[in-house]
């Protein structure tokens, strides 16, 4: 489906029919064919008349069928080039979180931690950083080690009064902001409890508060939209590369 296609249709939707819906309905669930067809083709594909077809790109603005398969062409190629894009940024996330995590002097002294921690807490700041995070936790019962997990920032603020010294706390965030348990954290701080923030990688408050830092690269695909389709994926690598990393620091 194309982007621009669909902006054109919201913004003409009142002037148009059913059969003009059935008509875009066939040229959105096969763009890249529509690009190709001749105004009687695409009728025949619909079944409905070359001129039916001509009053549809009329309704759309358009002043006939070869302007408006020039912009189906446009919105094609403009949706090939996005999803290459994508693909790319994506590797580009993947590689520079294995890159960041190798270079992490911290990693060796984090796995110590691991090891001598009484109590080990993981909070995550949305949804989805608390499913990475139980992830996390089940894979660590492989070597019999516990990651109790805080389900909100309430139950965060209520358990550092039991915290110690002597406990470790994952905290991980896509953002670094922690307006919400900014308080809580600086209180962690002062009593000298260990945080290791897992956040991306950019410069934020939550990491720079933290005694040790993971980070992941993720990179916004769609400004638009504002949706960040990688951020999860990435997390996911640095907190398996942790894992795999603590597997090998006990051989």
């Amino acid at each position: 489906m194309g982007n621009k296609l669909d902006l054109v249709i919201n913004e003409n939707y009142s002037k148009l029919n059913s059969i003009d819906l059935h008509i875009l309905s066939f040229i959105q669930n096969n763009l890249q064919l529509s690009t190709t067809l001749s105004i009687a083709r695409l009728a025949e594909s619909c079944n409905v008349s070359t001129a039916t077809i001509l009053r549809m790109t009329q309704k759309l603005n358009f002043s006939g069928y070869s302007e408006f398969k020039y912009f189906l062409k446009n919105d094609a190629v403009k949706k090939e080039e996005e999803s290459v894009d994508i693909i790319e940024v994506l590797n580009q996330d993947i590689s520079q979180t294995i890159k960041v995590f190798k270079q992490n002097r911290q990693i060796e002294e984090i796995y110590r931690m691991i090891d001598e921690a009484e109590n080990i807490y993981a909070y995550g700041t949305g949804q989805g950083q608390r499913l990475m995070l139980q992830e996390l936790a089940r894979c660590f019962l492989n070597v019999n080690k516990k990651i109790i997990m805080v389900p909100t920032s309430t139950e965060l603020k209520i358990i550092k009064q039991y915290m110690s010294k002597k406990d470790l706390l994952f905290i991980a965030s896509w953002s670094g902001r922690i307006e919400k348990y900014k308080e809580t954290l600086l209180n962690l701080e002062v009593l000298g409890i260990p945080l290791v923030s897992i956040t991306n990688l950019n410069n934020n408050e939550l990491s720079s508060i933290s005694k040790y830092n993971l980070y992941f690269q993720s990179t916004s695909v769609d400004k638009v939209m504002n949706i960040n389709r990688s951020s999860y994926l990435t997390l996911h690598l640095v907190l398996h590369l942790l894992y795999d990393g603590y597997i090998n620091h006990l051989m």
